[in-house]
């Protein structure tokens, strides 16, 4: 079951069971990274979001792969982060800047990809045009062809019939 939450300090508690780790995509169409909280709600709980989450992306896409743990086990959590005396912020930015270079050398695939599809269909298109361009032309022909038959058959129906006067109008009785 999905479940779709607007803050990372939501206390949702949905997962998806039996997920392999195919690549997901957001509602904007880019490829979702796989991230960590560190909320205090859900302390290193991973999640899939919308890659453009730091532009201010409308799109919303989120997603739990871990299971919410137990209040004892975020407790635990809780208790060794603040027992490092640094909180793991900058950690987390190493990770998230990994992240995002993931997601940009995927997007920039992706982009490539679709980009390369289009020139293809293009290219395609192109190719279209140009045969029923030249189907056209050869349409004419034949018509043209046709017509010229139509005629020349015709000359020879007015010929034929002018030799078979001439030749009764020669003949004596």
């Amino acid at each position: 079951m999905e479940s779709r939450i607007l803050s990372s300090s939501s206390n949702s508690s949905h997962r998806s069971d039996g997920e392999g780790e195919r690549e997901r995509f957001c509602y904007c169409g880019l490829p979702s990274p796989r991230r960590t909280s560190w909320t205090r709600m859900n302390p290193r709980r991973r999640f899939y979001g919308c890659a453009r989450y730091r532009e201010g992306s409308k799109c919303k896409y989120f997603k739990w792969i871990d299971a919410k743990f137990s209040d004892r086990a975020t407790e635990v959590i809780l208790d060794l982060l603040d027992g490092r005396h640094q909180p793991p912020s900058t950690f987390v930015d190493d990770l998230d800047d990994v992240d995002s270079k993931q997601v940009e050398a995927s997007s920039a695939n992706y982009l490539k990809n679709e980009v390369s599809k289009q020139v293809e269909v293009s290219s395609v298109n192109y190719l279209l045009k140009n045969e029923v361009s030249r189907m056209k032309i050869e349409w004419k022909c034949y018509q043209m062809f046709i017509i010229v038959l139509f005629c020349y058959i015709a000359y020879l129906m007015i010929k034929c019939k002018a030799l078979e006067d001439k030749k009764k109008f020669l003949q004596l009785p």
